[in-house]
């Protein structure tokens, strides 16, 4: 969860800088030669390396603050209600695990009906592959070229 309050609009500096960064001597200028923001960020090439890790552990000290809180509403929670949670923990995964099963019966059961009425299947296969293996090593019929002319005549027609 990200708190807005955090954001640079709010606190009057960068995220990481806790304040206005011409406020520590970093004037950078935009092309036009003036005073602005752009560029790569240069804080850790500065002298002030103090600044630099105060902001660093300014900016994780709330996202650790909030986690703190939520283990110990978690503990909280487990004094409080640890039985009525873990029961409800337990009917969900047994509702979920009847879904599961059912599933895995309905997927046999169309598995075994696809068996039953596909039995010869393999064979089919077999029979067919080996009858294009046939015709593909036995060489073409040759015609007679008067019933070539004669066919061809007739479909002209």
């Amino acid at each position: 969860m990200e708190d807005h309050s955090d954001r640079e609009g709010n606190r009057g500096g960068s995220r990481h800088g806790g304040g206005d960064d011409r406020s520590r001597g970093d004037h950078r200028r935009d092309e036009g030669g003036q005073r602005g923001r752009g560029g790569p960020d240069t804080r850790f090439l500065q002298l002030e390396m103090s600044q630099v890790l105060y902001s660093e552990a300014e900016a994780v000290s709330r996202p650790a603050f909030r986690e703190l809180l939520l283990e110990a509403a978690k503990d909280r929670l487990r004094e409080r209600f640890g039985r009525e949670i873990a029961a409800l923990a337990q009917l969900a995964v047994d509702e979920l695990m009847k879904g599961v099963d059912a599933s895995f019966e309905v997927e046999a059961r169309v598995q075994q009906h696809n068996e039953e009425q596909h039995p010869h299947g393999e064979r089919l296969r077999e029979l067919f592959a080996a009858r294009r293996s046939d015709r593909e090593s036995r060489p073409a019929p040759t015609e007679k070229p008067e019933r070539r002319r004669a066919a061809r005549a007739r479909g002209r027609r």
